[in-house]
């Protein structure tokens, strides 16, 4: 892409874009580097060495756009966050998976990204990023497919004809049992989040056997309780309308007791799932038609909102969480003496 003549600088935008996608590939690195070194499937293995480059090339390239800015770059994390002998955790399937999973979720931001950008060289790099990991995804299924290990998500039988709503009936009530069959909309949506949660459940349930910190353990402990509760609620509406919901993937957890990542590092990534799975929630109720389902997304989200809450305050009152770039305070560089 052709570069402007004159110094644009970085957008609030953009330089917010660059750090959390900073902060998440410096996480990345080292949770990938220690999947990498346990995985023994070779089919596996090229799809994480793969990511990990990915990862390792976006924290350079992130750096040297701040450094260009003389922008601080963000501390993230590094090789002092992961313990790459300690014993596995999770089974090479579920690396899979997980890769799988954060793809997806990293086409979402990207595509943000993207759409927010306007200088010539971060709307490139965006372009780069988002067309890597739609690979990496591409690469990421076609494994679990040839492996019998992607859950597709449910059929349904397509009607005979279009038609349009009738009634506002079609809403249903916000309580009750009497409510109409599910939309294809809002199976795509109960069966993403339930998969979702699943993945989530997992990571939780094996950091909290690893963490060092007491509170910490307790904390996950607890959003694994909370995950595996939205897991039962999605899956019961969609079995009340005959579909089936995605698995668990609790057995793909080892028995492991030793910290292969730091604390710091774990809060942070669950962090990540807790902002993640708001999003779907966020889309999903935008997209459900249906008032009770509605209804559900909104307690649902705020019970994720407080734990999201409680890790933060974790954070920093243990001196590890990063400030993101802030806006100038005015008033106080009006106010402050020379």
């Amino acid at each position: 892409m052709k570069q402007t003549e004159h110094n644009v600088r970085l957008t609030a935008a953009e330089i917010g874009s660059l750090w959390i996608q900073y902060m998440n590939d410096s996480m990345a690195t080292c949770t990938i580097r220690y999947f990498l070194e346990k995985t023994e499937d070779t089919q596996i293995q090229p799809v994480l060495q793969q990511a990990l480059y990915l990862a390792q090339s976006h924290v350079q390239k992130i750096s040297n756009f701040f450094n260009q800015e003389d922008f601080p770059v963000p501390i993230g994390f590094t090789g002092n966050d992961v313990n790459l002998t300690a014993p596995r955790l999770f089974s090479d399937p579920f690396h899979l998976n997980y890769l799988k999973n954060m793809s997806k979720s990293a086409m979402i931001a990207y595509s943000l990204a993207l759409s927010l950008a306007t200088r010539a060289d971060v709307r490139s790099f965006m372009m780069e990023t988002l067309k890597t990991v739609v690979d990496l995804d591409e690469m990421a299924t076609q494994i679990m497919l040839s492996k019998g290990l992607y859950v597709r998500p449910p059929y349904v039988t397509a009607s005979s004809q279009s038609e349009f709503i009738q009634s506002t009936a079609f809403l249903g009530s916000f309580f009750g049992d009497n409510q109409r069959r599910l939309s294809s909309i809002e199976i795509m949506h109960l069966f993403l989040n339930a998969q979702s949660n699943a993945i989530a459940k997992a990571i939780l349930i094996g950091f909290s056997q690893v963490a060092q910190s007491m509170e910490i353990r307790q904390l996950f402990v607890r959003c694994a309780d909370i995950a595996d509760k939205h897991i039962k609620i999605f899956t019961q509406t969609l079995e009340d309308s005959d579909i089936p919901g995605p698995m668990k993937l609790d057995t793909d957890i080892m028995a492991s007791t030793v910290p292969p990542f730091s604390d710091k590092l774990m809060l942070f990534h669950i962090l990540a799932l807790t902002n993640m799975v708001l999003g779907y929630y966020a889309a999903a109720t935008g997209a459900c038609l249906r008032l009770d389902i509605s209804v559900d997304y909104a307690r649902l989200a705020a019970e994720i909102g407080k734990f999201g809450y409680d890790a933060v305050r974790i954070l920093i009152n243990n001196g590890w969480a990063e400030e993101p770039p802030m806006a100038l305070d005015r008033k106080r560089l009006a106010l402050t003496p020379s």
